[in-house]
């Protein structure tokens, strides 16, 4: 336990990571016997940085693929290029490896992500790589898994729009983490740590942001509130001495850094631009803001 802490602390420290001990703690250990790794959460909860450290901190390459719709097996696992086929014939120098096989072969971490916009018949190519280490590419040879070799996948929660249902098989190879949005303390610091502040700059801002994104996620008006990118976003807005103390200024960059980030639910009247509007003016009503 001692050594995971430790693990976790430089983990932390290195990628700049406030908070997560619990899921990197998950991760680590899932990491360390060998298994692959499925992360669940809301848009902009972290879950790329967390790869991303995970796969530096074991000294694993990285090999990064995002899906969606149109992601087919070739994108994955790779393919033949025409001119060098008919030129070389079929040659290992006449194929162009995909992330899947360069990560399998190099040892390195394979970074799906958004796992569950792929669609089904793409996903059945990675099941013999994440079942029995094993890929086969037809008229050229199987690779064998590096031992080193892990997968990373990502996905948001089945709710959003334009997921696919992960098959079972594939489901059954991943040890699941869960990646909830941070407690406000936490996405205080995040807020500190990555917008533009300067040492004038008025201390209330992040609080201020923080909360008008915890309220676009406790709206019932909502299907999806905003990830801490919209309260990064919205500090380097405000962040002016001209613009700190305007309530309508705080309206309108508002709706500038929080307007692609929310989901109206079904059959809400209320535009996004006027429920922003409200959420602002109650959180620095609430604030005896002046």
């Amino acid at each position: 336990m001692v050594l995971t802490r430790n693990i976790i602390e430089k983990i932390q420290q290195k990628y700049k990571i406030i908070g997560r001990e619990v899921e990197l703690e998950k991760v680590i250990l899932a990491r360390s016997v060998g298994k692959n790794i499925l992360i669940e959460g809301e848009v902009g909860v972290g879950k790329t940085t967390i790869a991303r450290a995970i796969s530096a901190y074991f000294d694993s390459d990285f090999y990064r693929i995002d899906c969606n719709e149109e992601t087919l097996s070739h994108n994955l696992v790779g393919y033949w290029d025409p001119p060098l086929v008919i030129s070389k014939g079929y040659i290992e120098g006449s194929y162009i490896f995909g992330p899947l096989p360069l990560a399998m072969m190099n040892g390195g971490c394979l970074f799906i992500n958004e796992i569950n916009r792929m669609p089904e018949s793409t996903q059945n190519s990675l099941l013999t790589s994440l079942d029995e280490g094993l890929l086969e590419i037809p008229k050229l040879k199987t690779i064998q898994a590096h031992k080193d070799f892990f997968v990373v996948a990502t996905q948001n929660p089945s709710a959003h729009v334009g997921v696919t249902v992960l098959g079972e098989a594939l489901k059954d190879r991943f040890i699941w983490v869960h990646l909830d949005y941070q407690n406000p303390e936490e996405e205080i610091k995040i807020i500190k740590q990555e917008a533009k502040f300067k040492n004038s700059d008025d201390p209330e801002i992040a609080l201020l942001c923080q909360r008008i994104i915890q309220y676009t996620r406790e709206s019932t008006s909502l299907r999806r509130g905003s990830s801490i990118r919209g309260a990064i976003d919205l500090a380097d807005l405000i962040i002016d001495s001209e613009t700190q103390h305007s309530a309508q200024k705080w309206v309108d960059r508002a709706i500038m850094a929080l307007y692609n980030k929310i989901e109206l639910e079904d059959g809400i009247a209320k535009s996004k631009t006027e429920i922003i509007t409200d959420i602002v003016l109650a959180v620095l009503n609430k604030a005896d803001f002046q």
